[in-house]
């Protein structure tokens, strides 16, 4: 079977397609065709070497597939189901415990992104009624990360305020989720095409950072001094700006890397407004499952930027790279 690999060396000239033998079902395992897969920042640092991860390494922590087999015991499961994976597969409920990290898939694991994966079905969630295997695909990550950041950690309400910081996966499955809670979103983004499309999905404020150098400040008008009630941190690179533009009280919710692993940050501004900056590691399956049922129940659509072919593996991984895309970017299998 095909298997999207890096091999050799870290870097994106070195993942390529090898065949390697498909795996075997145990008790209490399923069988899973790939059907497509998404991709993910996490998946881009495995492969140039963030978590020095040993080679070859099968990538991938995003899969949705039919079920073709199931071993002895499996009962949560039938063949023909169709299910996506879920990235920590030990965090069923409840909070994080740092144990759990070590079934992650894709980075202390063996990934997914091959035609047929072999899981226990523990680690897997059936997809929301409403959606294609591409749509479903752009869940385990990017959408889990949005909801719980909303959800869990920032207890948005109605009424309230978040701002969203670029148009990536995470932030565009924010901007829905946070509508259909009826809260509002300002976005920021360098590309004002983006932003107009930010504005279709129902944006309520849109901001160029580029043009708008202190947009902070800018937040801070349009929301008559008060600022926001939770922000998404993508970047970490205007950090400073992002706490500026938070209420008294506010949190921040870390959830991405986009600027680096380190950034300059005034504790004098974090203590004056009494911030919360929490870190997130995406979420639990029953946060999986109650997401899927908000997306069911709001007829959501993930917003897909553009699927490519196995065939295609380069262009996909290069044009994610760049930064070009708005909202995800699938692969089919």
């Amino acid at each position: 079977m095909k298997a999207i690999v890096v091999k050799n060396s870290y870097g994106l000239e070195n993942v390529t397609i090898e065949e390697i033998p498909q795996p075997l079902v145990r008790a209490n395992e399923v069988l899973l065709k790939i059907s497509a897969v998404s991709l993910n920042q996490l998946d881009l640092m495995v492969a140039k070497g963030a978590f020095g991860t040993q080679l070859p390494h099968i990538l991938g922590s995003d899969a949705v597939g039919v079920i073709e087999k199931v071993g002895t015991g499996v009962t949560l499961f039938k063949v023909e189901d169709m299910v996506s994976t879920h990235f920590i597969q030990a965090w069923q409920s409840g909070q994080l415990k740092e144990t759990y990290l070590k079934s992650s898939l894709g980075t202390a694991n063996e990934g997914v992104f091959s035609e047929y994966v072999v899981l226990p079905e523990t680690s897997l969630v059936k997809i929301p009624h409403n959606l294609s295997a591409e749509e479903a695909s752009t869940l385990p990550i990017a959408g889990l990360t949005a909801w719980e950041s909303l959800v869990n950690i920032g207890k948005l309400k109605a009424g309230e305020t978040v701002l969203l910081k670029g148009t990536g996966g995470v932030s565009v499955f924010a901007l829905q989720f946070a509508k259909i809670m009826g809260a509002k979103v300002i976005i920021t983004s360098s590309d004002n095409e983006k932003l107009a499309t930010a504005k279709k999905l129902g944006a309520d404020i849109t901001i160029n950072y580029k043009t708008e150098v202190n947009w902070q400040t800018k937040v801070l008008e349009l929301t008559n001094g008060k600022g926001v009630d939770l922000a998404l941190e993508t970047a970490w690179v205007e950090i400073e700006k992002t706490i500026q533009a938070m209420r008294f009280g506010g949190t921040v919710v870390a959830i991405g890397l986009l600027g680096g692993h380190e950034a300059n940050i005034s504790f004098f501004s974090i203590l004056q407004k009494k911030i919360s900056i929490r870190g997130i590691q995406v979420g639990s399956k029953s946060s999986f499952e109650a997401m899927n049922r908000a997306i069911e129940v709001n007829n959501l659509q993930p917003i897909i930027d553009k699927v490519f072919t196995i065939s295609d593996l380069s262009k996909a991984f290069n044009y994610f790279d760049a930064g070009k895309h708005f909202g995800k970017v699938v692969i089919r299998f």
